[in-house]
């Protein structure tokens, strides 16, 4: 049995290899699901799950179900906050500095050793800059954890080399696994059903009123070398950038 770690910027990133961690899980692995905040700069939801200032608690609620529905064994949080995000405008990474992001993340990392760690791809997925804030800190914690490393380090989103205009995939990450994830789809499914606050806005980024086909039922990670990290010094905080909300 491996200890699995999946480190997601926010709440609900989670299910961009939630397939392939609901399968990691139903084996008898153990899951583990780190976010490096609570997501209250994201959106309330139509209708609302309540008020903005308590979003932040919402979410928490919500990636505990998602969670329990991926079957894992802990969800975590750091204490970083989530810069708000008007719809459709600037999405910002955490202000915090790089050194201060990577000893977080390297705390609980170093704390739980986990056998597989999984995160996001070097392009953000979309862009966003706490994806990629997040990719570049991880590789950077690890490194600082040596000569502890895992055995497997992967990351979701990854390109198959079929979809150059698809906008989630990190077209500098190539694909080392490629895996149909229908056995475990309704898992996935009951994972996204949890982020109520975030239905609005899957549906509209994805053109459609249901829920399920909002979600892939393929997913791909590229495998990363697990000798060899970035430094501290070399880990650089994204600025902001305009992109279309998608979380």
């Amino acid at each position: 049995m491996a200890t699995v770690l999946a480190i997601a910027a926010h709440p609900d990133d989670e299910l961009f290899g939630a397939g392939y961690l609901a399968k990691l899980a139903a084996e008898g692995n153990e899951l583990h699901i780190l976010c490096t905040t609570r997501g209250e700069g994201g959106e309330v939801g139509e209708p609302p799950v309540g008020p903005k200032s308590r979003l932040g608690e919402l979410r928490v609620v919500e990636m505990h179900n998602s969670g329990a529905a991926l079957g894992a064994r802990s969800v975590q949080f750091l204490d970083f906050v989530d810069p708000w995000m008007e719809i459709g405008g600037e999405a910002l990474a955490i202000d915090a500095e790089p050194g201060e992001f990577v000893a977080a993340l390297a705390e609980r990392i170093g704390a739980l050793r986990p056998d597989v760690v999984i995160t996001h791809g070097s392009n953000g997925e979309y862009g966003h800059p706490q994806h990629v804030y997040t990719h570049r800190a991880v590789m950077a914690a690890l490194g600082t954890l040596a000569p502890w490393r895992p055995g497997e380090l992967l990351t979701w989103c990854a390109d198959t080399g079929n979809a150059a205009t698809d906008r989630v995939v990190n077209q500098d990450d190539p694909a080392d696994v490629d895996l149909d994830v229908s056995p475990w789809f309704e898992r996935k499914l009951a994972a996204a059903n949890a982020h109520v606050s975030q239905h609005a806005m899957f549906m509209r980024n994805n053109k459609t009123n249901d829920l399920a086909n909002a979600l892939r039922r393929q997913e791909a990670f590229r495998r990363w070398p697990t000798d060899s990290f970035p430094t501290v010094g070399e880990v650089v905080r994204p600025g902001g950038r305009e992109v279309d909300k998608w979380r």
